[in-house]
């Protein structure tokens, strides 16, 4: 191999960890936005937004839930979106609202995720009325605190659950 070869082969060489250092670090980057809507005891619908997203900024990578940022070296394995359901069957999560509703439906990432009435309120279980209905997957609430875990990938959401949930296998949501 001529000197000329060397260096052409060396150069070639660079130029390919470089390409697939760039393709790595983009892998790591992702957004999984989210559009979605809250239904108040009042009757009142109100739009809000909340997704999550995995970028570079500068020198440092910032993991973003909704509107809070938190600066990292990896994405977190997962987040946990907690829900409080009140005497009155009514939900409360603080990344959406300032105060308790009735149901929410939310797109993200190309997921369907929701904690809607299934059936008329009882008094003496307020929250044995609610689903929580997740792609084609319907849970029933079984806790007065049921969270949605949201479990993430080098790519962005790999798989949603709930906790404080039972599978729903009577029904299926098309």
């Amino acid at each position: 191999m001529t000197i000329k070869n060397t260096s052409q082969w060396i150069m070639a060489s660079l130029a390919f960890i470089l390409l697939a250092t760039s393709f790595s670090l983009k892998a790591q980057q992702w957004e999984a936005p989210g559009d979605g809507s809250i239904n108040y005891p009042s009757g009142r619908t109100e739009s809000f937004k909340f997704g999550f997203s995995f970028q570079k900024t500068f020198d440092t990578h910032v993991f973003s839930a909704g509107k809070a940022k938190l600066r990292t070296d990896e994405p977190p394995p997962n987040y946990r979106l907690n829900a409080v359901i009140n005497k009155e069957g009514l939900i409360y999560i603080a990344e959406f609202a300032n105060g308790f509703f009735k149901s929410f439906e939310l797109n993200i990432g190309g997921h369907y995720v929701a904690i809607k009435p299934r059936r008329d309120f009882e008094e003496e279980q307020p929250y044995k009325h609610l689903v929580i209905l997740v792609d084609d997957k319907s849970y029933l609430v079984d806790a007065t605190h049921p969270a949605i875990n949201f479990e993430f990938n080098d790519s962005g959401i790999s798989d949603i659950s709930g906790v404080g949930v039972i599978r729903d296998l009577s029904s299926r949501r098309r």
